[in-house]
């Protein structure tokens, strides 16, 4: 059997092509064309598809797609998209109208979550979280080796949990006040980041904020350069992941939480700060042995989706 991942973000679709002994045979990338209308991009999405398939005429082929946006996965619907336009769009259905082949949908950080569990780690952990810190933050929940999705479909949004209850707390993208998004994903480090170097201009973080944009990589190497404007800003985003984090392993107690995206990178910089807000609990148990571990993969997303399409038409 093949399965045929899909990873479509605001910016660009990815694909990739995984067979039933999780080997990648073969991807693709293109941008995410969002002014065509819902079922012409799903044409073009399944034309590839139906391409690849030519050179797969012995095999079985599913479709996993992972789609940043809320969606219900058991109807394989994408409900609404920040920075996709089509709502209510019937992606199951109608990959499956296009190509002939099952088609499983879910939000791409659970297809992450499942890229992370099934591949980089072999099932290894079977009560996992994974996160993605990117310009937005993203949660995937694995129970008992089972991806978790919830009542609706929209489990894992743990960027919107409010970590920040005071008047002062920064707006978030969602339009709501103190979500953990707002301080570790890049739009809110970015925010920290501006508002340290007008009150810092000489460090080395101001310095290299005027001659290039600002990436995380930027704000680690100032940290490397030893600018303490850019260590205490990555102390004070640890501290708030921290938060995050510990509540989620109070209320699930999970083998491991995995760190993944390119926020991720700073590791070395803010996971200090996060074990430190960890021993501060009082509840101890739950944080005895888990480990927060950093994924590797580069594009879990859709391998994670073509893996996900195995796991389900594999499913008894």
């Amino acid at each position: 059997m093949i399965a045929i991942g899909i990873d479509i973000g605001g910016t660009f679709v990815k694909f990739f092509a995984v067979n039933d002994k999780k080997r990648v045979l073969k991807e693709d990338k293109i941008p995410t064309y969002t002014t065509l209308s819902g079922k012409a991009f799903l044409g073009q999405l399944s034309r590839i598809v139906n391409e690849w398939r030519e050179g797969f005429k012995d095999k079985n082929v599913v479709i996993g797609v992972g789609v940043a946006g809320d969606t219900d996965h058991r109807k394989g619907v994408l409900r609404w998209a920040p920075n996709i336009p089509w709502h209510n769009l019937k992606v199951a259905e109608m990959m499956k109208a296009n190509t002939g082949c099952k088609c499983y949908v879910s939000n791409d950080a659970n297809m992450a979550a499942w890229g992370v569990f099934d591949k980089e780690f072999k099932g290894k952990h079977k009560n996992m979280i994974v996160i993605t810190l990117g310009t937005g933050i993203g949660g995937g929940i694995i129970i008992d080796g089972k991806l978790y999705q919830g009542a609706d479909g929209s489990s894992g949004e743990v960027g919107h949990m409010k970590i920040d209850c005071s008047p002062e707390a920064p707006l978030c993208g969602c339009g709501q006040k103190g979500c953990l998004e707002a301080y570790a994903g890049t739009k809110g480090i970015l925010r920290m980041a501006q508002a340290a170097s007008v009150k810092y201009p000489k460090s080395v973080l101001a310095n290299l904020l005027n001659k290039e944009d600002f990436s995380v990589k930027l704000l680690s190497d100032a940290a490397a350069q030893d600018d303490d404007v850019a260590i205490n800003l990555w102390k004070e985003i640890g501290t708030y992941l921290g938060r995050g984090l510990a509540n989620m392993i109070l209320l699930l107690n999970p083998d491991a939480i995995v760190l993944a995206g390119g926020v991720s990178r700073g590791a070395k910089y803010f996971l200090p700060s996060v074990k430190e807000v960890f021993a501060q609990q009082s509840v101890k148990t739950p944080f005895k042995n888990v480990k927060v571990l950093l994924s590797k993969e580069g594009n879990i997303g859709g391998v994670g989706a073509a893996l996900y399409a195995l796991y389900k038409s594999n499913e008894k």
